[in-house]
């Protein structure tokens, strides 16, 4: 177990986690009242700004909903491109992950998911930047793209944005808590702040029609680039993944395969160290699955050696929010 785990489990820890929690939900709540007051100041580009985001930490599919954002715009022959802090990236300051032509640096320097997305959509470009304004005016002066996607942008207030997409993986009727105690990036009373609120995972309910429905691809690829189909594949497998709620993943290639003979947990945005391929390495599989985020931090000759195949997963836009896209961005 790691440290922020038995940190998050530990009865003893609990006071402290609760205090931390509550100065934490002081701070947003005031940051969030200066920006509604105006005496934070708000930028606006000249370029529209559409925010996927979600008030949860980690794991609610913002990167599949900005993907398919992307396929949809394409689909339109508008051009997109794709803002993001970068979570867990080795660089700093602003570095373009991928321009007109292609990938322009490493999954090291860029995150996995902005990674992800360049090396999906050859051609739409992505830039990193923590000061997502000066990464906004970058994109313009360089790239001219008719559409910005901001990833992971509800909290980031700074940037302008002409529409804000909430996704919510959690049931509001829980009354989950703030940060450090609870899993919660901001109050539920937040979400009031958004244009459009898509449901997912376990906040997703039957029928509802902003749902989002992630569906597996139904062929697996390994460290060449060849597909293969699940039926094709023989023996016993595991599954792996570095994602913040990975048992939703688990389950699904479960139900779309058969039973895993083994299933290794990561800490969302795992870099893959010398331990965590040590614990791969550590079972006997005649297979290993897992994501493409998780793939792509794996070196091909390890991928190889260990028979590691991804599965990709797919969204389609909901009726509301793709109504409103067609209102308003067509």
């Amino acid at each position: 177990m790691s440290l922020t785990n038995y940190l998050h489990t530990a009865s003893w820890f609990l006071p402290i986690r609760v205090a931390l929690s509550i100065k934490y939900g002081i701070l947003i709540t005031l940051r969030n009242r200066a920006y509604d007051l105006g005496l934070f100041k708000t930028y606006k580009v000249k370029t529209p700004v559409i925010s996927v985001g979600n008030i949860s930490a980690g794991g609610s599919g913002k990167t599949i909903l900005v993907q398919a954002l992307i396929e949809h715009f394409l689909s339109i022959h508008k051009r997109p491109a794709v803002l993001s802090r970068g979570y867990g990236r080795s660089s700093k300051g602003l570095v373009v992950v991928a321009g007109n032509s292609g990938l322009k640096t490493t999954v090291e320097d860029s995150g996995d998911e902005p990674f992800l997305i360049a090396n999906n959509f050859s051609g739409v470009p992505v830039v990193v930047a923590e000061n997502r304004v000066l990464g906004a005016r970058y994109l313009e002066d360089n790239f001219s793209p008719d559409i910005i996607i901001l990833d992971d942008g509800f909290q980031h207030r700074r940037l302008h944005r002409d529409l804000d997409i909430v996704i919510i993986d959690f049931q509001t009727s829980q009354k989950p808590h703030l940060l450090p105690w609870g899993f919660l990036r901001e109050s539920a009373d937040n979400i009031s702040r958004a244009d459009v609120v898509v449901f997912s995972k376990a906040g997703a309910e039957k029928d509802l029609e902003n749902n989002l429905v992630f569906k597996l691809e139904n062929e697996v690829k390994n460290h060449l680039g060849d597909n293969h189909s699940l039926a094709s594949l023989k023996g016993e497998y595991g599954l792996f993944a570095g994602l913040g709620k990975p048992d939703y993943f688990f389950n699904q290639v479960e139900d779309f395969h058969h039973p895993a003979r083994v299933k290794i947990s990561f800490p969302d945005h795992a870099q893959y160290t010398l331990l965590h391929r040590a614990e791969i390495e550590d079972h006997s599989c005649d297979y290993w699955i897992t994501t493409q985020k998780d793939f792509i931090k794996l070196k091909p000759a390890f991928c190889e050696k260990h028979k590691i195949f991804f599965i990709g997963v797919k969204t389609n836009l909901p009726d509301p929010l793709l109504t409103h896209l067609k209102q308003h961005f067509n």
